[in-house]
């Protein structure tokens, strides 16, 4: 599940940081808005309480970036604003996911 997980999380990090760059580009925006959608079975509800925290954050604002995309789609100033601003933000929640996620990795046992 955390593998999962954490491939989805470096998957939306690049769809972002494509956006962040390409902010009028409607394929690209086509894109993020689809990676902005998690899969309800990636619920880490047994995962250490630091990745469950850090998944709620990034899935927040996974939720928020995506309804004010959609919400400026009429007016092309307000959705590159949304995707700069909202892109950056959620990059930085990813990073400390992503980063959990990897030291959790490290402690676990090998097999």
């Amino acid at each position: 599940m955390l593998s999962k997980i954490h491939r989805r999380a470096e998957a939306l990090d690049s769809v972002c940081l494509r956006a962040w760059g390409h902010p009028q580009d409607y394929g690209v925006r086509q894109e993020l808005l689809s990676a902005l959608e998690w899969d309800q079975t990636l619920d880490p509800q047994h995962a250490h309480p630091v990745i469950r925290e850090l998944f709620r954050q990034v899935h927040d604002r996974s939720v928020n970036l995506s309804k004010r995309i959609q919400s400026s789609a009429a007016n092309p100033d307000g959705v590159v604003h949304a995707i700069t601003d909202g892109a950056h933000d959620l990059r930085l929640s990813l990073a400390a996911l992503i980063q959990a996620l990897r030291k959790r990795q490290s402690e676990s046992p090998k097999a």
